[in-house]
């Protein structure tokens, strides 16, 4: 009986040690990019990533590295992310359109076009106007505490440009008719954009 509580008492304290190892704790930053005090701009949250000021369109894209990477290194990865993902964040918004799911678009030239120009292409125009990074300590799935860089960069591109280069992706063959939608939906994308009036 004694042996079995012995057990039994090494096995309660086991499972409460592991559990108090693998707690997951909030991330703290440690170190800041020079010139931001002690708060993290909010555009580096990348939680909306696009945003819209004097006539300009701006992206943001994230990433992490280990801790020991480079700051440089990060950034300039987060800015090529930034590069790509625009793209493809527009290819999400303008298919995700109901009036371009339909089955009856989906094969119409015209946007054939587009989504592989969102896929493959790159935009002209698309210039880094903002980079962030902060070291923080995290928990990683096993509760550990890690050293991680955390990296934002805002790209951005002239809106007018922008629709140029869209109505030039979709070119003009295709159905009259799923192409006025196809304008239609890029219009209400850029539309949506949200404005801000935070410093870049």
């Amino acid at each position: 009986m004694i042996r079995y509580l012995m057990i039994l008492q090494f096995a309660v304290l086991s499972s409460c040690s592991t559990t108090s190892g693998s707690s997951f704790r909030p991330s703290i930053v440690i170190e800041r990019m020079p010139g931001h005090g002690d708060t993290s701009p909010t555009w580096t949250t990348g939680a909306d990533p696009f945003s819209l000021e004097r006539g300009q369109v701006y992206f943001t894209s994230t990433t992490t590295m280990s801790g020991d990477s480079r700051v440089e290194a990060c950034m300039s990865a987060a800015a090529d992310l930034g590069r790509v993902q625009i793209l493809r964040q527009i290819k999400d918004q303008l298919t995700s359109s109901g009036q371009l799911s339909e089955n009856s678009a989906s094969s119409d030239p015209s946007l054939e076009s587009l989504t592989a120009y969102l896929s493959q292409g790159s935009l002209s125009g698309v210039k880094v106007t903002s980079r962030y990074w902060e070291r923080r300590e995290e928990s990683d799935a096993s509760g550990q505490r890690v050293l991680r860089v955390y990296c934002a960069a805002k790209v951005s591109i002239a809106k007018s440009l922008l629709e140029k280069q869209l109505l030039v992706a979709a070119g003009g063959d295709g159905n009259p008719a799923i192409r006025q939608k196809l304008l239609e939906a890029q219009k209400a994308f850029l539309d949506s954009l949200t404005t801000t009036t935070e410093g870049h």
